[in-house]
């Protein structure tokens, strides 16, 4: 080969070479996704599967989790934020609020945001108008729904009470629901305020006790979860029935739970990376509101309580855990 042609091919493969390699690297900076915590972490990755991302192949996905410790929060969005990632997904009103005051700019899909309107998170549902979308939870009268189904699975039910984190905003909201609900539906009950990063629930069990409760219902929230393991040993201990509101508290040992369909919220935020990965706006992506719901049951954990589920609840669940 004549040196012309030698500078000719060489000039050819460099002007190739230049846009590949930009594109290369394009690539590498949009498929790095931000995840903060455990909840639905599994489901999550499945789901992305679906839409065509491997966690380590064609998407790294930074996971950092608060392990239900509050004040971690807004240093591990930071920390994600620093990695550069192209979405940010977060869990709680905590963890958006800590996300809204790290970036303006990296698109945030929030898991299960209580009212994000009123917290000023979106303009509207139907229009974010801002860097933020996902999965919002409205739905008050999950509460009054969850005491009625404690109602007929336990026909004599006089008092109940509900272990909730008094810290957290989302708790604080949905033990208001449930005071309304109790009041509205004459059922006597006791609020188990507990408060982390070591909250006291061994005495929040025995005061349940103490207080005549014969059903606890668990707020969900990351901290409550990070310690379910414990919340579940005292149920048993103490031999108190637990309702969760999600399947997760089931799966551990609750006696029963209604709420979401964790596969669909999952899902759901899967799509909404896939969106914004794609080059859709947040802005431009209306905030959802969940549409499926389920009632899962533990009949080994009614077993060991003696407990007795009656028919009409039965034939409602979606699943029951033999």
């Amino acid at each position: 080969m004549n040196s012309r042609r030698k500078l000719l091919v060489a000039l050819g493969a460099g002007v190739l070479a230049a846009p590949l390699a930009s594109f290369a690297q394009q690539a590498r900076e949009l498929l790095r996704v931000g995840y903060l915590g455990q909840l639905y972490f599994d489901m999550f990755q499945r789901h992305m599967r679906e839409l065509g991302y491997v966690d380590g192949s064609n998407i790294l996905i930074e996971r950092r989790d608060e392990e239900g410790q509050r004040d971690r929060i807004p240093v591990l969005v930071r920390e994600l934020v620093q990695q550069k990632v192209r979405v940010l997904v977060v869990p709680t009103n905590v963890a958006i609020e800590a996300a809204r005051e790290a970036t303006a700019t990296i698109p945030i899909v929030m898991v299960a945001s209580i009212d994000p309107v009123a917290a000023g998170y979106v303009a509207t549902l139907a229009r974010p108008g801002r860097n933020i979308t996902g999965v919002a939870n409205l739905l008050r009268d999950l509460s009054a729904k969850r005491i009625e189904m404690l109602r007929e699975m336990f026909p004599r039910l006089s008092r109940l009470a509900i272990l909730w984190d008094e810290e957290g905003p989302g708790p604080q909201i949905a033990f208001k629901n449930y005071e309304t609900a109790a009041q509205a539906l004459k059922v006597r009950f006791q609020s188990l305020a507990i408060r982390g990063p070591k909250p006291e629930l061994e005495g929040a069990f025995r005061a349940a006790n103490a207080g005549g409760a014969e059903v606890i219902i668990v707020v969900a929230n990351p901290m409550m979860f990070a310690h379910r393991a414990t919340v579940m040993a005292l149920s048993r201990k103490h031999r108190l029935p637990l309702i969760g509101e999600t399947a997760i508290y089931v799966d551990n040992g609750a006696l029963a739970s209604y709420g979401p369909s964790l596969s669909e919220i999952s899902q759901r935020i899967a799509v909404y990376v896939d969106k914004i990965l794609r080059g859709e706006k947040p802005a431009d992506l209306p905030v959802e509101q969940p549409t499926k719901f389920d009632l899962t049951l533990n009949m080994k954990t009614a077993k060991a309580l003696g407990i007795k589920i009656p028919q009409s609840i039965l034939v409602q669940a979606g699943k029951v855990i033999e």
